[in-house]
């Protein structure tokens, strides 16, 4: 209401009150000089002449309100001349506000319908990220499975290519192998006639070279690894050593010389390099090594706490048992093995009976200690005594 009354244009209308008060005024003031002169217009009697000129006034007076009026306010301009075209503007725009609220319904019912529609594909967007989601994982596995599998591919492809190489080394060792038994089945034949006198990889003969300040001559050291092995085969043979015919490899005597030349502790070997039958020449090769000393006399190689009460064949396992744990240690530490046994020493048969007896039906535990029963090298052999304690 406040609003409205502060809209009201209160000084146009002051204007226009004072205007009228003093066209009135004047037009009144006219008409009574106009009576009292008894002024007559277009023929007309005093009396109406001064009603006309009031008449004239009001007209004038209202003629110059609406000149003031349209002056001053363009609402009024616009409410004259062109109401009617302001009320058709109204009524379109009546219609189209209608128009317009009808098409924002609809607007809104779509608005809705793409709102539910909305929702309804960020549901399916969902469930297509989650499907997507899935199906990523399912590529990775896939793909990780797939990865998995070409190294495994790789992996057989290489592993078959090793076995078709070991197939073929398998092949030729078949080969070897069967020309081997073809020879060993003959060699069996020969040994069951007592043909062969000395085998493959045998320890023909042995010298023991020492260090020498003066040197070695390799001719005698030749020859006495010759009538060494001679004497071996003949006691074996059961003939004359000078019937008992060695010959060396290429490389053997020059091998002599540069052994002869060192001023160390060697072990030379003659070791036949194949099966020979009765009055075949044996063809021998020459394998040195440098004697070190493994053990010295008295050192402990083994010990072991044996029950009470073993029977005879308990108290020889036992006792076997020791002796392989030696043999096994002693080879690990360097000395030795017999090509053809793989043994590096043995043992007096008196003194192991001698060890079985106390280990037999002992009534008390007993602590078994093998010693080495001299200083012991390289070519060995190792040579023990074994200590039979009781313990407490």
């Amino acid at each position: 209401m406040l609003t409205s009354f502060s809209d009201i244009n209160w000084k146009l209308i002051l204007i226009l009150l004072l205007v009228s008060c003093v066209v009135a005024f004047i037009g009144d003031v006219v008409g009574m000089r106009v009576g009292k002169k008894r002024i007559s217009i277009f023929g007309l009697r005093p009396r109406y002449t001064s009603s006309l000129i009031t008449v004239l006034s009001g007209l004038f007076i209202m003629l110059f309100t609406l000149a003031v009026l349209l002056t001053t306010s363009e609402t009024v301009r616009t409410a004259i001349f062109s109401m009617k075209i302001v009320q058709r503007q109204i009524t379109d725009l009546t219609a189209q506000l209608q128009e317009s609220r009808s098409e924002l319904d609809d607007l809104k019912e779509e608005l809705e319908a793409s709102k539910r529609e909305l929702f309804k594909k960020q549901e399916e967007l969902s469930e297509v990220e989650e499907r997507l989601r899935e199906s990523e994982e399912r590529l990775a596995k896939a793909e990780r499975e797939l990865r998995e599998a070409r190294k495994a591919q790789s992996k057989a492809e290489k592993n078959l290519e090793a076995l078709e190489r070991i197939k073929k080394d398998l092949q030729e060792d078949i080969k070897v192998l069967q020309a081997e038994s073809q020879a060993l089945k003959q060699g069996l034949e020969e040994l069951k006639e007592g043909k062969i006198v000395v085998f493959s990889g045998e320890v023909i003969a042995e010298k023991l070279l020492t260090s020498n300040p003066n040197g070695w001559d390799p001719s005698v050291v030749e020859s006495e690894l010759i009538r060494s092995a001679q004497r071996n085969i003949a006691f074996r043979a059961k003939s004359k050593p000078e019937d008992i015919k060695i010959e060396l490899e290429e490389n053997v005597r020059k091998s002599i010389e540069e052994y002869c030349k060192q001023n160390k502790r060697y072990i030379l070997r003659l070791v036949a390099l194949e099966n020979t039958v009765r009055g075949k020449p044996i063809l021998a090769g020459l394998v040195g090594f440098e004697s070190k000393l493994i053990y010295k006399k008295g050192h402990t190689l083994a010990v072991e706490i044996l029950p009470a009460g073993l029977d005879r064949d308990s108290a020889e396992m036992y006792l076997y048992g020791i002796l392989r744990e030696v043999n096994v240690k002693a080879k690990e530490d360097g000395v030795l093995p017999d090509p053809i046994r793989g043994t590096v020493g043995n043992l007096d048969a008196l003194d192991f009976f001698n060890v079985l007896e106390k280990i037999e039906n002992a009534e008390k535990t007993l602590k078994i200690v093998v010693e080495a029963a001299e200083d012991i090298y390289t070519e060995g052999p190792v040579r023990v005594k074994i200590h039979v304690l009781q313990l407490e």
